[in-house]
């Protein structure tokens, strides 16, 4: 059988609406469709075969990094039709590949089925918006969505700092530069460094990974600018936390209150398997209200689930999504229930909405 090429496996990716390629010897390629993985039907892939890939994908900036890291990020478009996320890494002494498929549109909020509450965050002029999640929940998706939003509506100035660029912005009414860390600036350090003497209204400044980082975006929004990062983070607490938690405790109380003057919202995000096929998104969504501002401040995050419920300024807990989801059909009570944060409280919620849907499974 003849090998198959690259191109035609990026391609079974797109025409099966696959989320994911992964490809590596000695077994055939994966596909992800809708979170679940399966194998493409087709002979395993050699050595030879990945090297041949490899080398399709490495420039020299790119193989320089591989060579030295044993693993690259890289962004690679399909035809102008597909654009993929990639990762190169070795295994067993052979590269092995993760694509990850990025829209070649910008996605609108529409699109995604996010909350109203979202467009009223990307109307902010200033602060700090904070978008969590593991890896997959759709955060470099989301923050696509709500730059696209600006980009189509307000005269800004947009820079993003990215490794690598995903979602390609073509500059609307705003103004829009993307760096790319290795191509545009050797390092995410040297980008951020200098950011703020390039004029922006807005920032994208990557995932907040270290203390470094977390001081430039929080002095972004402090002096005016509409700063959005990432979080590996589960929820809006943990999230708030966990910057906490990279600072010596010495700066916890100037930390507290820089994060707490600046936080303008906190988006944290589960994927859900929908009823009709695919997937949607499910969000907490946390505010920076006067009450969470003191939270905050006040070094009580263990507080912050108990304000969110109140949907002061579009604010929810996971739960109240969750259950506003099953509410509405989109959802199964199964799938609910293993998303939710209290299974217990939502089970008693959801019982009176329809006995139909808990005739099976988890709830009884």
């Amino acid at each position: 059988m003849a090998d198959i090429t690259l191109r035609r496996l990026l391609w079974t990716a797109v025409q099966n609406n696959a989320s994911d390629l992964h490809v590596q010897s000695g077994s055939p390629p994966m596909l992800r469709i809708d979170g679940r993985v399966r194998y493409v039907n087709c002979d395993p892939l050699s050595p030879r075969l990945l090297h041949l890939y490899a080398n399709q994908l490495l420039d020299e900036v790119s193989a320089s990094v591989l060579a030295r890291e044993g693993s690259c990020d890289l962004a690679y478009t399909l035809a102008d039709s597909a654009r993929f996320r990639v990762n190169i890494f070795y295994q067993a002494g052979t590269p092995a590949i993760a694509f990850r498929r990025v829209q070649a549109e910008i996605p609108t909020f529409e699109e995604l089925n996010l909350p109203p509450a979202l467009e009223d965050i990307a109307r902010s002029r200033r602060g700090l918006v904070l978008v969590a999640g593991t890896t997959s929940s759709g955060k470099s998706t989301t923050i696509a969505a709500m730059i696209g939003y600006i980009n189509r509506r307000f005269a800004r100035r947009i820079i993003t700092i990215e490794d690598p660029v995903e979602f390609v912005h073509k500059s609307d009414r705003s103004l829009v530069a993307q760096i790319e860390i290795g191509h545009d600036t050797r390092s995410y350090d040297d980008a951020i460094r200098h950011v703020l003497r390039q004029d922006p209204n807005v920032l994208v400044v990557g995932e907040m990974r270290d203390i470094s980082s977390i001081r430039v975006a929080l002095r972004a929004a402090d002096t005016g600018h509409l700063v959005f990062a990432t979080v590996h983070a589960t929820n809006a607490q943990q999230t708030v936390e966990r910057i906490i938690a990279m600072f010596d405790p010495a700066q916890h109380n100037l930390l507290l209150t820089q994060l707490g003057l600046n936080i303008e919202a906190v988006v944290a995000l589960r994927l859900a398997s929908a009823r009709a096929g695919g997937r949607l998104p499910v969000c907490e969504i946390m505010r920076g209200t006067g009450t969470v501002r003191k939270l905050i401040i006040e070094s009580r995050a263990q507080a912050i689930p108990q304000a969110l419920i109140n949907r002061d300024r579009g604010m929810q807990s996971f739960d109240q999504h969750l259950e506003e989801l099953f509410k509405l059909r989109k959802i199964t009570a199964d799938e609910a229930l293993r998303l939710a944060t209290n299974p217990e409280a939502l089970v008693m919620v959801m019982r009176g909405f329809t006995t139909r849907d808990m005739s099976q499974g988890l709830v009884r």
